[in-house]
């Protein structure tokens, strides 16, 4: 029985052979041969029937897969996307950019070091404490892509202000994206952001007033506590351990404190590397619930996570649990796109509250970002990062424990790995002073602390751990 779609491939001309598949399925949908739910040939008979390469039809799935156009179910094939509020038409041949959205609205180790003159200087020979990826394991072929494609646009616009919550075609990216999650948001609820910090930030700024309290995870990102202290909040910290928030801790803050908010990381925690489980999460919500404040939920490391790890905007339907996350660590951070996903009323207020502290956000970089994702390589690339990650993972933990340092945790994905000095070493703080002077950069513990409380553990980012110079001096550190 011959599958309903049908064409004829064109060698003479110069329109590739995947960019004629991917244009001819959008003409196939828009004329209703293809319905949501039908299966697709599989890559073998598609390439048999044209006589092209199956890596060629891989590609224009792919790319079909990242546009919403289809679904790819593991050891099933690729099916045509389910689209009944119009959004996997977006970014289809036929339809640049898709329809708009209708608006709703250094010598001294510190925290401020790590957070500033860190990104400054290239002189440090050893960066094992920064919190990003190097160069290389990003997606930079996908930007050049990206960029190479927007310079031929002829008819994009440029030089406007773009829309104060971002860019609406990468607005409907993600909406699928967290549709996948279970995350109901659609575009009009999403707020585009400059990283995940300005959404932060904003949320800080929208919802919180000097003077009020909020729960932060102990430890937590560094540059949290910082947004925190800035705006002259009072941040309370709730002990995270590897088998996640202590609960009987977060009850008894909310109780003694009546916080506002609760900042967390569910997946691959900063800096832990560790992920909540199932019912952590549901006690969380429960306790968010019976005390009144809100849970802004940072999830920044999602892409980077094992898949099934729970999602608190899930499981609450975005009713108490604001949203968060960004492109930096699986794209690159120099485009400073993130994003956050929130109720109708508040969405309206957080975008107000972007607008008065910075206007809009880049709609270049937005276009950029969503010409990555909507090319159909990135999904591979996330696949070769994990993989990367996790190898350099292994190696650092077993070269950390054979050079007397203990885990913290066993992280489970992501970035990160936490270690702690024997008893009785010397500080973190003053071990990470002596280890500048060698031009070797360490993160101490206390800087993702509430209370900065002196201690003997780091955070170590396993891409750039990998050094005989860093063995070497925590080796040295370690006997006591």
């Amino acid at each position: 029985m011959s599958h309903p779609l049908e064409f004829t491939l064109n060698r003479a001309q110069p329109e590739a052979l995947v960019d004629q598949i991917v244009r001819e399925v959008g003409r196939a949908m828009q004329r209703q041969t293809l319905h949501a739910g039908m299966r697709m040939p599989s890559i073998r008979s598609l390439a048999k029937a044209h006589q092209i390469s199956t890596f060629t039809v891989v590609e224009a799935y792919d790319r079909l897969v990242a546009q919403g156009v289809l679904v790819a179910r593991r050891g099933a094939g690729f099916f045509v996307a389910g689209a009944p509020d119009g959004h996997a038409a977006a970014g289809m041949p036929g339809s640049p950019g898709g329809p708009a959205v209708p608006s709703a609205a250094a010598s001294e180790v510190t925290n401020a070091w790590l957070l500033s003159e860190i990104f400054a200087d290239d002189s440090i020979a050893v960066k094992s404490g920064c919190g990003w990826l190097p160069d290389s394991w990003l997606d930079e072929d996908g930007l050049h892509g990206a960029l190479r494609q927007l310079a031929k646009g002829t008819s994009a616009r440029f030089a406007h202000y773009g829309h104060p919550n971002g860019y609406g075609p990468l607005r409907q990216w993600i909406a699928r994206r967290l549709a996948e999650l279970a995350i109901d948001a659609p575009p009009e609820r999403i707020v585009l952001t400059q990283g995940a910090t300005q959404a932060l930030d904003l949320v800080v700024r929208t919802l919180l007033q000097p003077g009020d309290t909020v729960l932060v995870e102990a430890p937590a990102y560094c540059n949290l506590l910082a947004i925190l202290r800035l705006a002259g909040l009072n941040v309370v910290g709730v002990p995270r351990t590897e088998a996640g928030l202590d609960l009987a801790a977060l009850d008894q803050a909310a109780a003694a404190h009546r916080p506002r908010a609760l900042f967390l990381n569910p997946a691959l925690h900063n800096p832990l590397g560790t992920s909540l489980s199932p019912a952590g999460a549901h006690r969380i919500l429960q306790a968010a619930e019976q005390h009144g404040f809100w849970v802004v939920e940072d999830d920044i490391y999602r892409e980077l996570a094992p898949a099934g790890t729970p999602s608190l905007a899930a499981m609450d339907g975005l009713s108490r649990v604001i949203y968060i996350s960004s492109f930096s660590k699986t794209i690159s951070p120099s485009v400073r796109v993130g994003y956050l996903a929130c109720g109708q009323e508040l969405v309206r207020e957080i975008a107000r509250s972007k607008m008065v502290a910075g206007l809009t956000s880049s709609e270049i970089n937005e276009r950029i970002v969503h010409a990555v994702l909507t090319e159909g390589r990135h999904r591979k690339h996330i696949e070769r990062l994990t993989d990367r990650l996790t190898r350099a993972r292994g190696r650092l933990t077993s070269q950390l424990q054979s050079h007397g340092l203990t885990l913290l945790a066993q992280p489970e994905g992501g970035m990160f790995v936490c270690a702690s000095l024997p008893e009785g070493a010397t500080p973190a703080r003053e071990l990470a002073e002596q280890a500048l002077a060698q031009s070797i950069m360490l993160a101490p513990g206390e800087f993702f602390l509430a209370n900065a409380q002196p201690c003997r553990w780091f955070r170590f980012n396993v891409a750039y751990s990998d050094d005989p110079r860093l063995f070497r001096f925590l080796e040295a550190a370690a006997r006591v």
